[in-house]
């Protein structure tokens, strides 16, 4: 089957309803192209991480999720970071395992949680009984000079882990996925949910020539809100470019240079 061409409407999505499924199908016709762009106005930062290379990143934490994390099957993964390429990663990478993730859920009720670097967010953090990573969301996704305490640090340790991965148990269109509005949506409700318009972000659903600005300026965003600005793209097999910390005129600038198609704001 070859694909349609871009732009000509949504992709066809594979049989089996899961995200695993999904992402190696965009991954597999899209390597190349761009799938994330991250701005941070604050460092000058831009990284922009092709199918490909997003897809490396997935697989090394997903890895670390099953051989090293060990959760059971529908354990909850508590992921409380700002919108950041490394926040998209770790919001995909524990649902190609078979684990659900829970956005700025609570961590005390959480298998794990990864944390953002801000003191508030690492001090709540430190009430899961499990495992606790932080991400020091640097440049480039280097390490934190000096390592939370209670924390591991992931950009430390991501790096032994390898670049394929295969799920033990692998995940299936009734797995659970992702924690929105209080409720665990399976695979397939996460599927449907990311391929229904919404007014927030279009009126239509997003094709493969979409690129979706999102303009984020607050820390914490709702699982509903992560359906729109990083589940929609990843199905569509669109683009998404996450701004932070710009202004009006700046974003219409980065809006331009990127050729973005629809915004999406987290204000």
């Amino acid at each position: 089957m070859t694909n349609p061409p871009l732009g000509s409407g949504p992709l066809p999505l594979p049989a089996d309803r899961n995200l695993a499924a999904v992402w190696r199908a965009r991954a597999a016709s899209n390597a190349a192209r761009p799938f994330l762009t991250f701005h941070d106005e604050a460092t000058g930062e831009r990284v922009e991480l092709s199918y490909a290379t997003f897809g490396n990143w997935l697989a090394k934490t997903a890895n670390l999720v099953q051989d090293d994390l060990l959760p059971e099957p529908g354990d909850r993964i508590a992921v409380s970071a700002p919108p950041h390429w490394l926040t998209a990663v770790w919001a995909v990478a524990p649902l190609l395992a078979g684990v659900v993730v829970d956005p700025w859920g609570e961590p005390k009720s959480a298998h794990t949680a990864v944390s953002g670097p801000d003191e508030e967010t690492l001090a709540a953090a430190r009430e899961c009984p499990g495992e606790r990573l932080a991400l020091s969301l640097l440049p480039l996704g280097r390490p934190f000079q000096d390592v939370p305490e209670g924390f591991r640090d992931y950009s430390a340790e991501v790096r032994g882990f390898g670049d394929r991965f295969a799920a033990f148990d692998p995940p299936r269109a009734e797995t659970e996925a992702l924690v929105v509005d209080g409720r665990t949506l399976t695979h397939a409700e996460l599927i449907e949910a990311a391929t229904t318009p919404n007014g927030a972000r279009t009126e239509a659903p997003l094709t493969s020539a979409d690129r979706l600005l999102v303009d984020a300026r607050r820390d914490r965003f709702t699982g509903a809100e992560l359906v729109d600005w990083l589940f929609a793209p990843l199905v569509a097999g669109a683009a998404v470019v996450v701004v932070r910390g710009a202004g009006p005129e700046r974003l219409g600038r980065i809006a331009e240079m990127e050729r973005t198609t629809y915004s999406l704001s987290l204000v």
